[in-house]
């Protein structure tokens, strides 16, 4: 109590270096608080974006060598060769989620990408090429039922309606029908009729003619969802070439393999081998005894179809956001133990690069500031370096009379702990209201890039409670870390020189 008093009162004589001292603090403070604030605020909004409207909070995938999100393949080069992972057993792995307590919702979903153009539009208009007619966009393949539930009020829809379960068709995304337009008028509707065609390594070429059901907007803008539109599954797994042949495995019998195995492509294909040359007069060909000529096709149709259980992804809601953690270690705990080879992660993977780059945003902010904070101290550690050599005086006296060194470290500890703490709290009150009037007039996003900082159009920031915490646990590192090279002076103050410069 002593101390705190003769902290005070040396505080108290030496006005202008505290207030020096002080405002440095208070300013530095002030500054932390109000752009942490900001920076928590803009993360949870688009936190809560992404978690209500496009990715919930955890996203099982497949495994793969690089980075899965739900716009596809992030990665290098080679990343463009690779397909998205389909999710193996799927079955067992939706039936162990959905058995877990702490799940709420479950949403499949597939990936695809796909160059749409309208189907017949040179009949539409005339006076634009077919050319201002073409574009791509990415797919979302979905279950309606599965969609809707999860993500209930995602988007607005511009023209048309929401896909119906079982039905074939498209939402189109408004920028991907005004492309489709050739401007910014919409000249298309629901009903219309649009092509998509995908190519990869994997399934080939796929075309799928579909109608348009609606056109839609989502409504936390994106650069990337711009470009996305909605599909039905059966469609994308199509165009992907998700079929059940792609998961099952040819066997030849003995008599089949050893006649592909001696047969070339000049053989298959006229070489005199295989195919003879048929005289189509001869025999009284018609369509039936030409399609007997392919042997029984059941076969083959059944494995042309769609696999009704191929998906990407599966999205999962939890019904506490503080059991996420809990819930990635316990699925995949589950895929380690039964050799599936799938993963959990959560949502910043499912975002991709927009939420990353908040994230990163984050972190060069807390780095600057660390930047200012590191050089207020070693400000404010000149400061007291001065205040201290002025009084060299009074500490020899204070030595001489029998203070010991652990006085005289103390005392100057609790100078610098003091002014730290009331400025502190200074800055951080004063933070608060800036941040209050923020709060009411609000800031708005200046382009689609801060859009997706801000996590929407306008930014109202609030006082963050991690802020407040993070400020005083400064404060108190600012005060310690200033104080250490001042005592070290004073404490080499010996009691006779002191005495002899005060004569």
């Amino acid at each position: 109590m002593v101390i705190l008093k003769i902290a005070f009162r040396n505080l108290k004589e030496h006005k202008s270096k505290t207030l020096i001292v002080g405002s440095i603090i208070a300013v530095g403070i002030m500054v932390l608080v109000i752009g942490n604030s900001m920076m928590d605020t803009a993360t949870s909004g688009i936190r809560k974006a992404y978690w209500d409207n496009y990715t919930g909070h955890i996203i099982i995938t497949g495994i793969s060598r690089s980075k899965v999100t739900l716009f596809g393949i992030e990665g290098g080069p080679s990343a463009m060769n690779e397909t998205v992972p389909r999710i193996p057993k799927y079955e067992d792995v939706y039936k162990f989620v959905t058995s877990l307590p702490e799940v709420d919702k479950v949403n499949p979903q597939a990936y695809g990408m796909a160059i749409i153009n309208l189907s017949g539009s040179e009949d539409k208009s005339e006076d634009k090429s077919d050319d201002k007619r073409k574009t791509f966009t990415q797919l979302f393949g979905i279950d309606p039922d599965y969609y809707r539930k999860m993500f209930p009020g995602n988007l607005d829809l511009v023209a048309g309606r929401f896909l119906k379960k079982g039905e074939g068709g498209i939402l189109l995304s408004e920028r991907i029908a005004k492309r489709l337009s050739g401007g910014d008028e919409l000249d298309i509707s629901p009903g219309d009729k649009v092509l998509l065609t995908s190519m990869n390594d994997f399934s080939g070429m796929k075309i799928r003619e579909v109608p348009v059901v609606g056109i839609f907007r989502f409504k936390t803008e994106d650069p990337v969802l711009s470009y996305v539109s909605i599909a039905d599954i059966d469609t994308v797994r199509a165009l992907n070439g998700m079929t059940v042949t792609s998961k099952e495995e040819i066997k030849l019998n003995g008599e089949e393999a050893s006649l592909l195995g001696n047969v070339g492509d000049e053989e298959l294909f006229g070489g005199g081998g295989i195919v003879e040359n048929v005289n189509p007069d001869e025999g009284n060909l018609n369509e039936k005894k030409l399609l007997n000529i392919l042997g029984d096709t059941s076969k083959r149709k059944e494995l042309a179809k769609t696999d009704s259980g191929a998906w990407h992804f599966l999205l999962v809601k939890v019904k506490n956001t503080r059991s996420i953690n809990r819930v990635i270690k316990k699925l995949n705990d589950y895929f380690r133990q039964n050799e599936i080879e799938a993963r959990a992660t959560d949502w910043i993977d499912a975002a991709g690069m927009t939420a990353s780059l908040a994230n990163n945003i984050k972190l060069i902010f807390n780095i600057v500031i660390l930047i200012i904070a590191i050089v207020a101290i070693i400000i404010i550690m000149n400061t007291i370096v001065i205040s201290v050599t002025e009084r060299i005086s009074e500490i020899g006296t204070m030595r001489a009379i029998g203070a010991q060194k652990s006085f005289v470290r103390r005392m100057i500890m609790a100078e610098t702990t003091m002014i730290s703490l009331v400025f502190g709290a200074i800055g951080i009150v004063l933070g608060a209201l800036v941040l209050a009037f923020l709060n009411l007039r609000g800031i708005p996003a200046p382009n689609i890039f801060f859009e997706v900082i801000f996590g929407g159009k306008v930014l109202h920031p609030i006082l963050s409670l991690s802020s407040v915490v993070g400020s005083l646990v400064v404060v108190v590192i600012i005060g310690v870390v200033a104080s250490l090279y001042p005592v070290a002076i004073a404490l080499k103050i010996q009691p006779v020189q002191a005495m002899q410069r005060a004569a």
